[in-house]
């Protein structure tokens, strides 16, 4: 029987060959699975109609979509972005900027290196926290699929919605701050945790949910005020500073929401829109959604049955509502994956050797054919 205990070393330790070994192997993977999906989409005649269009994502490969925006706003600031580029905040394209020098002055390939370093540091992260909470108790026993921390290493990799780990995109950076936030709350450090969700805030506005554990573990916890104080200050701070930097040309606090409105539509009932998601299965519409949905619910009540901390299942469906909660819920893959308790639950669920086959090959399948279709532009990433 797994000890409740280890080692100071090894519970402290992120360099562990039993979690670096496969976040590597999917990581390299994943990207085998991309550039699949690029050498099909390059060979397939793309519909007249989108081909026609001058922001058809195929051409510009890993800087299409979200990733032009970045690109822009790292080279010449939000004042060098078409006005709808002010929804992204600034931590991912700055950093860019600040390390372009490193690579010629190329930003574009400094926004790529960034996504899939941090992808693959996030990877680690995401397995340390779940050997620690997982791993480290009874309930990370299983028949013979391995341990959580393992599976979850490479499993992050081969979602499909992990595309956006290899795309020029922020995921990768928030993976990382996100996935620190929790381990730092699971060991109790609450002023490294409000850290990290401050860099999760100024990477995205979402990392504010990250609020969600942080409250639960203080109600939980009850630590010394200067730390608990810490932990729930600098999130918010973090996303003022962000906001500022963006009405620094805009002239305006809210232009960053004013200009995501009219993309993703109205306020919407989350439940009645992820129904809608699955009712439109039908009649063939919310086709590459519906699957998203299911998945990530289904895992949600999975992580309830399987006991997973409070303050993560409050985090998963927080996450979840705030994803469903518009007209347009194209982003859903990612915000699921970025509720990254999720993706503890489904390396949890793989704890017999047919169920890692089965996520396996369906997340490799999963990542060409997503590859092939955002490509195409028939899938937003």
């Amino acid at each position: 029987m797994l000890s409740a205990i280890r080692p100071v070393a090894d519970r402290t330790g992120f360099l562990d060959r039993r979690l670096l070994v496969p976040a590597v192997v999917g990581w390299v993977w994943a990207r085998i699975c991309v550039g699949v999906g690029f050498v099909i989409a390059n060979q397939l005649t793309p519909d007249p109609a989108l081909a026609a269009k001058e922001d058809f994502p195929l051409p510009r490969g890993l800087m299409s979509w979200d990733a032009f925006f970045y690109e822009r706003i790292a080279v010449a600031g939000y004042g060098g972005t078409p006005p709808d580029g002010v929804r992204f905040f600034p931590g991912y394209p700055f950093l860019a900027r600040l390390l372009s020098p490193l690579f010629a002055g190329h930003a574009d390939l400094a926004l790529v290196v960034i996504a899939n370093l941090a992808a693959l540091a996030g990877a680690v992260v995401l397995a340390r926290l779940a050997r620690e909470a997982i791993d480290d108790t009874a309930d990370g026993l299983n028949a013979d699929g391995g341990s959580v921390g393992t599976r979850t290493a490479w499993i992050v990799a081969v979602v499909p919605a992990a595309i956006v780990f290899v795309w020029a995109y922020s995921e990768g950076l928030a993976l990382v701050a996100t996935a620190a936030t929790l381990l730092a709350l699971h060991r109790r450090a609450f002023a490294w945790a409000g850290a990290f969700a401050a860099a999760a805030c100024v990477i995205r506005p979402t990392g504010l949910l990250l609020l969600v554990p942080i409250v639960v573990e203080l109600v939980r916890c009850r630590p010394r005020w200067i730390p608990a104080l810490t932990s729930l200050i600098a999130p918010v701070l973090a996303v003022v500073v962000s906001l500022a930097t963006i009405r620094a040309t805009t002239g305006s606090w809210t232009s960053a929401f004013d200009q995501q409105t009219p993309i993703r539509g109205e306020f919407r009932n989350p439940v009645v829109r992820a129904g809608e998601a699955l009712w439109g299965l039908r009649f063939n519409t919310d086709t590459e959604l519906a699957p998203y949905v299911v998945l990530w619910f289904l895992l949600l009540a999975f992580a309830v049955w399987k006991r997973q901390p409070l303050s993560w299942i409050l985090f998963s469906a927080a996450t979840l509502l705030v994803a469903c909660s518009s007209q347009t819920i194209d982003s859903i893959g990612r915000y699921g994956l970025l509720a990254v308790p999720l993706v503890v639950a489904l390396a949890q669920w793989a704890d017999r050797n047919w169920r890692t086959a089965v996520v396996g090959a369906v997340g490799s399948v999963g990542l060409v054919l997503t590859t092939v279709q955002v490509l195409q532009g028939r899938i937003v990433p």
